[in-house]
């Protein structure tokens, strides 16, 4: 089965729990995630061929999280391998915003579903991004997107 959205990766996988655990998805689709202290700058990438996600061992938990939802977004929507080197200027010409966006928005739909969202701010009431942040456990301006694109957040 092929899954095109991070909805249907949930539907199929996820057991409802907050947070997320975004390797776990990349497991069941046969993808290996590995952290690695030599990508500099780099928050990792994804090699089709190995079926690996390498991320940045440096970086805190919330950006290697969003990091590893972000390739299986990359994986799942066929965009193929996706070594991002800014520094290269080879790789700036073949850099596509439009994917980048589309991954971007399958790591939040991903890491904070619509449905948890809406039932821990409308049912439960939290509603403090603080709070909210910690329990899906991603960072304060990934929370902040999520909020305004679900119509929580204004501005």
């Amino acid at each position: 089965m092929a899954y095109t959205t991070a909805q249907a990766l949930l539907e199929e996988f996820w057991d409802c729990r907050l947070p997320v655990d975004p390797a776990y998805f990349a497991e069941r689709l046969g993808l290996t995630v590995k952290y690695s202290y030599d990508l500099g700058l780099k928050s990792g990438y994804l090699d089709v061929e190995t079926k690996e996600i390498c991320v940045n061992a440096t970086e805190c938990q919330e950006r290697q999280r969003f990091t590893i939802a972000h390739e299986l977004g990359h994986y799942c929507l066929g965009h193929g391998s996706s070594f991002r080197d800014t520094s290269n200027p080879q790789w700036v010409q073949q850099y596509d915003p439009q994917k980048e966006m589309f991954a971007d928005q399958f790591a939040a739909d991903l890491l904070m579903p619509a449905l948890a969202m809406k039932a821990v701010i409308d049912i439960r009431g939290i509603k403090d991004p603080v709070q909210l942040r910690k329990m899906f456990r991603v960072s304060p301006a990934a929370m902040y997107v999520r909020l305004k694109r679900l119509g929580y957040a204004h501005g």
